[in-house]
């Protein structure tokens, strides 16, 4: 958003009657009585062609005496209000030649210098903006302003000549087929593509949905159940795509909101998007709230703020949800990421790790600028970096989202030329360079949960665990009826998978992504067992040291997924089953077997399950899943299972 000191903050503005007691910058009689009778048009707005009359007077002041300040002072302000951007241009530069050797009138290089900021003119913009710098000004934040502008474009002359080997592409037509579309989400499997447009200039915005068959974009479709006659727009979207946070800005039935704009949540369930709900206190303020960005899993929220506590005109901010699916009290993402303007249009990658978000407060090519941030391992974001030339440019970028593998950029740009009366705004994409690239990539598993006996469909909680620092990375849950999920793996990590329904015994899985082929897309349907007396599930996650009994510590995440299922099922016992393969003497695999299942047994003791519900045993190499014949088979062989008593 462009900052004129001038226009915008009222200085143009003053009351006629204190105009008039001005001193007036000409002498000549007519051109002041021409004035003084366009001044009593705006004044007493008796004519219903009050504007266009005054405005032509004030015209025929400056062709009297082109330097008449206030005439073209007026001229500003009146082609202002008639939405005529190039001739509003046109006086405001005559303003600063006239007067902007004048201590008190010095802001009005900086107005000019916004001019051509906004258009990349950065030498023309740079010799106002030290204009204006060397009148050493008392509004202190426009001075600020001023200085950031400066490094700004000596940023931009310099990163131009460096720009980034990318070729921006609109999307299809049918995709940009309205007066403005923005705010691109795309699902993780690359199936779905969310995003908001508005039909007409001045239009309400309606949030659309364009599905991909042959890897083409389809015709977008208004979201039905969430339309209204208000605005629904900016939306978020987790991974797989189920859980939807948009904003809504109307107090209309159903749809009422604490502040000027809200963010509310849905569910695509049975086929369809649930009754969309206010987020409440804990996420929404009564300023304006906006501009959401959903975690893969749907449980951290990031969206932008202009309410109080913050540190510009609007911040980023964040939630997250308990296990209990509580949203927590939004905190505000710190001076790292917000500065004293605005910072909007965040994404959070796949990865979870990797941040974009545009920002006219940090440095940059003007208006707004996309920005990338990675969290460090405590948790917080490291200096944002600018994305660069030419996805970067003098006009407004935002609503960047990159697909889960890294390769493919979605944004939308908004031209807001001096010439047009009304912004357009496309969605391009673009394939995404090395240079700018994600650090951690991300893909994808999906599939299908069902009852291992009757194949009934079900919906189930899955945890998604990394086993090198055992924190709980991912919590999504298959569809009630059609049994489907989807969750993100980032690449580098190893990952425990528990999947847990009540009256089911818990399924466990790992994924090895350390591999240079684990961003590889899987597609795995899980069956779980019922609980009932002969059932049994191997445990996955178990490690052991090499031909002993010692765990592992990335056997903690499982282990406690054991511990939690007997504490919830107090009135179960169960064995603790130890299997090897074929390699070695048959003696030395049962004793093997044997002390595995004893030290998983002594380990769910000491987290407080009694001893007299568990018991242990080894079948060393008598029970093989299948046959020994290949390391991977045997690789299944060597395995703990639990069974139900």
């Amino acid at each position: 958003m462009r900052y004129f000191s001038f226009l915008f903050l009222g200085l143009f503005l003053i009351a006629n009657s204190v105009w008039a007691q001005l001193p007036l910058s000409t002498t000549n009689k007519k051109a002041i009585a021409l004035f003084m009778e366009a001044q009593d048009l705006m004044k007493m707005r008796s004519d219903k062609d009050y504007l266009a009359k005054a405005t032509e007077n004030y015209k025929r002041c400056i062709k009297i005496d082109p330097n008449f300040f206030e005439a073209h002072r007026a001229l500003v302000v009146n082609y202002n209000y008639l939405r005529d951007p190039a001739s509003m241009e046109v006086h405001l530069r005559r303003c600063a030649d006239i007067k902007g050797s004048e201590p008190r009138y010095a802001a009005l290089h900086f107005d000019v210098a916004e001019l051509d900021f906004g258009k990349g003119l950065y030498e023309a913009a740079k010799t106002s903006y030290s204009k204006f710098v060397s009148a050493n000004p008392t509004d202190k934040k426009l001075l600020k302003l001023a200085e950031l502008r400066l490094k700004c474009c000596d940023y931009a002359v310099e990163g131009m000549k460096k720009p980034l080997e990318i070729k921006p592409e609109l999307l299809p037509e049918l995709i940009n087929a309205y007066a403005l579309q923005y705010y691109p989400n795309v699902s993780a499997d690359k199936q779905k593509l969310f995003y908001t447009m508005v039909t007409e200039p001045l239009g309400h915005e309606d949030l659309v949905i364009s599905l991909s068959k042959d890897g083409q974009w389809q015709k977008p479709e208004i979201i039905a159940e969430l339309s209204t006659l208000g605005n629904e727009g900016t939306c978020a979207i987790s991974a797989d795509g189920k859980c939807l946070i948009f904003t809504s800005c109307q107090n209309i039935e159903g749809r009422m909101t604490i502040g000027s704009c809200d963010l509310f949540i849905t569910y695509f369930r049975a086929g369809r998007w649930t009754n969309p709900v206010n987020m409440g206190i804990n996420i929404n303020s009564k300023e304006w709230d906006s501009q959401p960005t959903l975690s893969a899993d749907g449980r951290t929220l990031y969206f932008v703020s202009s309410r109080a506590g913050g540190y510009g005109k609007s911040d980023i901010w964040c939630s997250k949800k308990t296990e209990n699916d509580e949203w927590l009290a939004a905190t505000n993402l710190g001076p790292v990421i917000n500065t004293t303007e605005d910072d909007s249009s965040p994404y959070i990658h796949t990865n979870g790790v990797s941040l974009f978000f545009s920002s006219d407060g940090h440095v940059g090519y003007g208006n707004q600028d996309i920005f990338r941030s990675d969290k460090l391992p405590d948790g917080t974001f490291g200096a944002p970096q600018n994305l660069g030339y030419p996805i970067n440019n003098h006009e407004r970028q935002e609503g960047l989202c990159i697909s889960s593998d890294g390769k493919k950029a979605y944004y939308s740009a908004t031209n807001t030329e001096a010439t047009q009366k009304f912004a357009n705004s496309k969605l391009y994409y673009f394939e995404v360079p090395e240079a700018i690239q994600v650090k951690v990539f991300s893909s994808y598993v999906r599939g299908r949960v069902f009852d291992a006996k009757t194949k009934a469909l079900l919906g189930a909680r899955i945890e998604l665990a990394n086993l090198t620092n055992k924190q709980t990375e991912s919590i999504v849950n298959s569809d009630e009826k059609a049994g489907d999920y989807l969750f993100v793996v980032n690449k580098g990590s190893e990952y425990a998978l528990n999947v847990s329904k009540k009256g089911y015994l818990f399924q466990s899985l790992t994924f090895d992504c350390t591999q240079s082929e684990a961003n590889k897309s899987l597609d795995i349907d899980i069956y779980l067992e019922p609980v009932e007396k002969g059932s049994s599930v191997v445990l996955k996650n178990i490690f052991f040291e090499t031909a002993k009994w010692d765990l592992l510590e990335k056997s903690a995440t499982e282990l406690g997924s054991l511990v939690k299922f007997l504490t919830n099922n107090a009135n179960l016992k169960i064995e603790i089953s130890g299997h090897t393969d074929d390699v070695g003497a048959n003696d030395t695999n049962q004793t093997l077997s044997e002390k595995r299942a004893q030290t998983v047994v002594d380990y769910l003791i000491k987290a407080g399950i009694d001893k007299s519900r568990i018991i242990a045993k080894g079948y060393g190499e008598t029970a093989p899943k299948i046959a020994n014949t290949n390391d991977a088979n045997r690789a299944q062989n060597r395995r703990i299972e639990f069974k139900i008593l």
